[in-house]
């Protein structure tokens, strides 16, 4: 929808020729035309538009190349910021390319003539990310109210090659007024005002930023964001159980206020494009609370019909609703991690049926894990489980994430906790108390003033205060017994 409106005015800019097309023996580039954004440069064939992270400070657009690996990170990328710091120099751009790459070794490149009233900066260099080394090539066009700066970022092996194109992408930038009128957003806008939808705003500023490729799948409180074949079953399928869960966990633990936020999940073409966007190399899936995104690919090596419903794609879903989900009800309070990742893998074992959950399976292979005897011979005591930091936590998370999903399956499914309502009803009770816990600490911070060391102190007090609450008239060695005994004879 996007590129139709560009080609469109790019069509008519050009006395009607064919917008975006090379001439006769030309180069394979084009000045593409981003009128909303007050600029056009030209942009390689062999590059394609990626999803800008909702979360991605100062980042306009994104492109890398087309048919890119699958499996790892695109091995380059191009991008374009705008940085609204007027008159910046070098030391300033160099100042700002180290906030974005921490690990950067850049130095400033030859003078590149001002056009546009624009100052040029132009600076070189590498970095790592994960441990592999990459070159950078940075371009910025400073002016009196902002800079509009080009990054090119590839693997080192490439750097020789695509040098070429970065200073050609680079110089090739020109700056117009910008446009009065955004064609894309009010398509986006016509679509929704069509609909009874809630969070159309949301929608329409979602919708307007999407890159070309990606679908939209609605629902009441969803918006699943996907890019793969037209055809495919999957954003349906995906879409379907995780409003399965979501209703399951509104029953289990319902909101006490009606959700003010959208719900949005973005499933990306493949590993490849979920690395690019900013996924970890050890996960399939992630929430992000910054912005309320569930992000996560199809890790099956054949994407080929539905994805199974054991397959670690569906499993990842539904762990990371369960995230979402608590971040919307409890008014953005923060879990003390035990309880968050334990129960997210506790609906991770969700079984749907018709479109409702019909039971939560137990996750077998965690439950054996801890079985092991060199295994449970690292476990921390329960108490000190409970009091972990969040780095402690992941530092040693190959025990605490099955120690505390074992935990919370054996307080909402064993025979011992359902004889003991202190024990059954513990989840809920730390859940309700966070809740509760969070909301007065905000209006404490609303009054006082927001600072960091504010905010961190908010929030280990919240969960202290549901901690104490939940485990109240609780004898946690008696507790802790308990639940080894049920470990011991695989039940769950």
């Amino acid at each position: 929808m996007r590129a139709r409106h560009l080609l469109i005015l790019l069509a008519l800019s050009l006395g009607g020729a064919a917008a975006g097309a090379p001439s006769p023996g030309g180069p394979t580039d084009r000045l593409e035309k981003y009128p909303v954004l007050g600029f056009g440069f030209e942009r390689s064939s062999r590059l394609e538009a990626r999803q800008v992270p909702p979360d991605a400070e100062e980042l306009l657009l994104l492109f890398a190349t087309k048919g890119a690996p699958n499996d790892r990170a695109a091995p380059c990328t191009q991008r374009v910021y705008r940085v609204e710091k007027p008159e910046l120099d070098a030391t300033g751009i160099r100042g700002w390319a180290q906030g974005l790459f921490p690990t950067a070794d850049i130095d400033e490149e030859r003078y590149v003539r001002a056009r546009f009233g624009r100052k040029p900066v132009r600076l070189a260099g590498n970095h790592v990310v994960d441990g592999q080394k990459r070159s950078v090539f940075i371009h910025a066009w400073s002016g009196p109210k902002d800079a509009v700066v080009f990054v090119g970022e590839c693997e080192e092996s490439l750097y020789r090659r695509e040098r070429r194109a970065f200073e050609r992408a680079a110089t090739s930038f020109r700056f117009f007024e910008q446009a009065d009128v955004d064609l894309d957003r009010k398509d986006w806008e016509t679509r929704y005002r069509r609909t009874i939808l809630p969070f159309e705003a949301e929608r329409i500023e979602i919708g307007v930023k999407l890159a070309e490729g990606w679908s939209v799948h609605d629902t009441e409180s969803a918006m699943i964001l996907f890019h793969g074949p037209k055809q495919s079953l999957v954003p349906t399928q995906l879409a379907k159980g995780m409003m399965a869960v979501r209703r399951r966990l509104t029953s289990d633990l319902p909101p006490d206020r009606k959700i003010r936020s959208l719900a949005v999940v973005r499933i990306c073409r493949d590993r490849g494009e979920y690395l690019t966007y900013g996924g970890s190399p050890a996960s399939v899936g992630y929430f992000n609370p910054g912005c309320g995104e569930l992000v996560l690919y199809d890790a099956r090596t054949d994407p080929v019909g539905a994805i199974p419903p054991d397959h670690p794609t569906v499993r990842t879903l539904y762990h990371e609703v369960c995230h979402q989900y608590l971040h919307q009800v409890m008014s953005a309070a923060s879990p003390q991690t035990w309880f968050g990742e334990g129960l997210s893998e506790y609906y991770a074992g969700a079984r749907i049926r018709s479109g409702r959950v019909i039971e939560i399976d137990p996750l077998e292979e965690q439950l054996e894990y801890l079985q092991r005897k060199e295994v449970r011979a690292k476990v921390p005591p329960l108490g000190e489980l409970l009091g972990l930091s969040r780095a402690a936590f992941y530092a040693n998370s190959s025990i605490c994430y099955p120690y505390s999903y074992a935990l919370i399956r054996f307080l909402q499914t064993s025979d011992e906790a359902r004889a003991r309502r202190s024990w059954s009803t513990l989840v809920e009770r730390y859940f309700l108390k966070l809740r509760e816990a969070w909301r007065d600490e905000v209006e404490e911070l609303a009054f006082g003033g927001i600072s960091h060391r504010a905010y961190e102190a908010a929030v280990v007090r919240s969960q202290l205060n549901a901690l104490d609450a939940a485990f109240e008239g609780v004898d946690v060695p008696e507790m802790e017994r308990a639940f080894w005994d049920w470990i011991a004879r695989r039940e769950g």
